[in-house]
């Protein structure tokens, strides 16, 4: 494959992480301000369920395009001609993708987590 094409694959997954990350972020922060103020409102029952599959499923659907993102762009690096004898290279060789996966579904877990006990 002509190696242009790799790094257009790779600029485009870097970019959907950025727009994974201001999403989630944006998302997150905007529901903390609604729990924050959202006082009687909570005590209905659907508005509890629906924040709940709001966070829930948001969360997932982050963590598996993130998830897919980063495989993508570590793919493309490695697929990349002579990339992998850059410095750049050279590190990404002795780094673990997994742990980045595994951090990336450990934070949002978390977040979840606090989330679902501020509602409930």
């Amino acid at each position: 494959m002509d190696q242009n094409r790799y790094t257009q694959i790779a600029l485009a997954r870097a970019a959907d992480i950025r727009a994974i990350v201001i999403s989630f972020t944006l998302a997150h922060a905007t529901l903390s301000v609604v729990l924050g103020f959202a006082g009687d409102g909570l005590q209905d029952s659907g508005i509890r369920l629906a924040l709940a599959a709001w966070i829930i499923l948001g969360s997932l659907w982050s963590v598996a395009f993130m998830d897919d993102a980063i495989q993508d762009l570590n793919m493309a690096f490695r697929d990349m001609e002579g990339f992998m004898e850059t410095s750049m290279g050279k590190r990404l060789e002795k780094m673990p993708v997994t742990v980045f996966r595994v951090a990336n579904v450990v934070i949002v877990a978390l977040i979840v987590i606090a989330e679902m006990m501020a509602i409930y």
